[in-house]
């Protein structure tokens, strides 16, 4: 993923109408001075494809893909619908506060004094940390975050708790108990990708058609494995259609092979004799003829993989959330991180470390997360803990955030203490958590809901005040500058004379009706709060340009007590720890140990249920008011093998019901290959169809808390035929 797409790579993924049309469009604003180019960063997801934006009389016409930016020209279909997207149905784009059952629009002055008023009388009757912030997808490594942060402790509240809470950091948490840092394949380095649990053709588009290369090209190989057929599988060398939540196991049972094989890195056993000798005993319950059974797999398969693996060195892996989703997925992401140290990966460069050093000068465990830093004046430190660490500790250690997952036990049990006002920003939790008749219960009993986003969403409408933000062109967007998409993304400015504007700073466009930027909105309440101190800064560059120094410390929170020589690694050890004296610290087994991902499927619950793959059409529960984009996928499709519908009278495009122990719902089947005969697919973000009804809130993670999206045993049975 380090890899900058070259020119070459530009004619195989850039769309050739759409450079065509940049052309055609460039040719029109040069005769029509109504008509202007800039170039701009696309914040739809974490990609950041650089873009170049036209606009006639200051109304965004046409996005395409920036060549001279880092993704060469890439930009999906949901880049090219942003001007679509400004102005879909369902914006927000007044202030609005209920009046009995009714939202009714209001001036900025009212929403804000209202709300103000609202959380000052909640702080006086259960203490400013009844307060909780939630952020969610679109502020994925969004430098609005370190502006929640300060705006929670100067209100009080240790509770700004982020997507962290169920999506990526489980796997950055396994990966650092390992080698001290997050990592990232090198495509460029290495000669055998194995993608597990992800689909970078959906998650990753501007990468595409550089991991399917993998499969298509001499002396490299390509290694999928996944429950699901998708892009990726059938581009590979070899599939492994593992049965959903058993991916530990078969890490181990890839150890044990190297075992075996006497193949395992001699330079990482040396480094941990004690470690290596424990791991090696776990791997060896684990051969592959009993992972075969487990996983679901043949003997010849999981041994030809290793085969792949050791042959094609270096070997990069490319995982992703369908190993974190599950009650073990810390564990896995260990035992897949351990697998990928023992095979040399780590240490040979197929790996991108994004951080070697040891991190103890300024004792951040996990340098690539949110900065622990904050500009003078500094707010007070909370005097609380966040929910969630006292069920999980070690999640609050590698994040310093409140856990998304135990607002409903703080909301409806007031445990650890209670919760009454909730600030969503960029977030939908009735359709983004588990459990949604919780989330129905937990939003009935908060005394003040206030949401902040550009489109009227689920959770919005149930919402106490809406504050309608602008979308990433209608603000000043600014790279994270921890971020190596940042960095990347701060070089695209210095281009061409015929495109103006700077791609990491202004506006693109002015906000739609009365939306305000996310930060000027966070800034005005705190004004509005009597905290505008805090916040004296007049646009998003000036704060985040403010000299900073480091905040929030607690020595019980912290991993590297002993400031000592920058070491190769930035674990406590500063070497790999195959068995983690940070998980023995905390209670867990030093390990990667597999656990199964829950109950057998039984004659009751016969199949597994999986909900979550990313579609191509849509980001998470986004862009589905967007036409363009919805007429791609207009409705959720329950993905069911024709082996497995055909006993139960069940044709392509009949309605069905799919019943968990959570709940139960409808939608309809779609018939094929694509899953294996055990599991069906549900897809998440829809409104209209909530797979999340179906996951319990209940069943989660015991090191990071992440729900088992990835693993329920279900029935489905037809409803009506097509």
């Amino acid at each position: 993923m380090s890899r900058k797409l070259s020119r070459r790579d530009l004619l195989k993924v850039a769309q050739v109408g759409g450079l065509g049309a940049a052309a055609v469009t460039a040719g029109v604003a040069a005769r029509d001075p109504q008509v202007t180019r800039k170039r701009a960063v696309c914040r739809l997801c974490t990609m950041h494809c650089g873009t170049i934006v036209t606009l006639r009389d200051g109304r965004l016409i046409r996005v395409e893909g920036d060549p001279q930016s880092q993704t060469r020209g890439f930009v999906c279909l949901n880049g090219h619908a942003v001007p679509e997207m400004v102005r879909a149905p369902g914006r927000a784009s007044r202030p609005l506060v209920r009046r009995g059952t009714e939202l009714a629009p209001v001036s900025w002055e009212e929403a804000l004094t209202f709300t103000a008023a609202q959380l000052q009388a909640i702080a006086a009757r259960y203490g400013p940390r009844a307060l909780f912030v939630q952020t969610g997808w679109p502020f994925v490594r969004h430098p609005l975050v370190a502006l929640l942060q300060r705006f929670v402790h100067a209100f009080g509240s240790p509770n700004l708790a982020t997507i962290a809470s169920l999506c990526e950091a489980s796997a950055r948490m396994g990966r650092a108990l390992t080698c001290g840092t997050n990592y990232l394949p090198d495509l460029e380095k290495a000669s055998t990708l194995v993608v597990w649990g992800a689909n970078p053709t959906h998650a990753a588009p501007p990468f595409a058609h550089l991991v399917g290369g993998f499969g298509r090209t001499a002396g490299k190989s390509l290694v999928a494995i996944d429950p699901m057929r998708n892009e990726v599988t059938r581009a590979a060398t070899l599939h492994l259609q593992i049965r959903p939540g058993t991916d530990g196991a078969l890490a181990l049972a890839f150890i044990d092979c190297l075992r075996q094989r006497g193949s395992a890195d001699a330079r990482v056993a040396a480094q941990d004799p004690e470690g290596f000798a424990s791991l090696m005993r776990l791997a060896s319950e684990y051969p592959a003829g009993r992972a075969a059974e487990l996983c679901g797999l043949t003997v010849a398969d999981i041994e030809r993989a290793v085969d792949l693996m050791l042959a094609g060195k270096p070997t990069a892996v490319w995982s992703g959330l369908g190993i974190e989703h599950h009650v073990n997925g810390v564990q896995t992401v260990r035992a897949v991180s351990c697998f990928e140290a023992l095979l040399g990966s780590l240490t040979d460069g197929a790996a991108q470390l994004a951080h070697r050093a040891s991190p103890q000068a300024d004792n951040e465990p996990l340098a690539q997360l949110y900065r622990l830093a904050t500009a003078e004046p500094v707010p007070p430190e909370a005097s609380d803990r966040p929910v969630g660490h006292d069920a999980y500790p070690l999640f609050d250690v590698y994040n310093r955030q409140a856990h998304g997952m135990l607002l409903p036990a703080a909301v409806l049990e007031d445990d650890p203490y209670p919760v009454r006002a909730l600030i969503l920003v960029g977030c939908n939790p009735l359709v983004s958590f588990p459990d949604g008749a919780l989330m129905r219960r937990v939003f009935d009993k908060l005394e003040l809901i206030v949401t902040v986003d550009p489109f009227m969403s689920a959770s919005a409408r149930a919402s106490h005040v809406v504050l309608p933000a602008a979308t990433f062109v209608e603000s000043e967007v600014i790279q994270n500058p921890r971020s190596a998409h940042g960095q990347r993304a701060e070089k695209i400015a210095s281009g061409r004379a015929e495109y103006e504007g700077d791609a990491s700073a202004e506006a693109v466009i002015e906000p739609l009706g009365e939306a305000r930027p996310d930060w000027r909105i966070v800034f005005d309440l705190a004004a509005a709060l009597g905290l505008g101190a805090y916040f004296p800064w007049r646009s998003l560059r000036e704060a985040l340009q403010a000299p900073t120094r480091r905040w929030l410390r607690d020595p019980e929170r912290e991993l590297y007590a002993d400031k000592g020589a920058p070491t190769v690694f930035a674990t406590p050890s500063g070497r790999i720890e195959l068995a983690s004296p940070t998980m023995l610290r905390f209670g867990h087994d030093p390990l990667p140990s597999y656990q199964p991902p829950g109950d057998a499927p039984s004659a009751e619950l016969p199949l597994i249920l999986v909900t979550g793959p990313r579609e191509r059409s849509f980001i998470n529960s986004q862009l589905r008011t967007v036409p363009s984009v919805r007429r791609k996928l207009p409705e959720p499709l329950l993905r069911i093998h024709p082996q497995t519908a055909a006993p139960l009278g069940i044709t392509d495009g009949d309605l069905v019901e799919v019943t968990t122990r959570a709940g139960r719902l409808t939608m309809k089947a779609r018939l094929g290959d694509d899953t294996r005969p055990d599991t069906v697919i549900a897809p998440h973000g829809w409104e209209e169809a909530n797979a999340n009804v179906l996951v319990p809130g209940d069943v989660r993670d015991p090191i990071s808390g992440f729900p088992a999206f990835r693993y329920q045993p279900c029935r489905v049975r037809r409803v009506a035929s097509a």
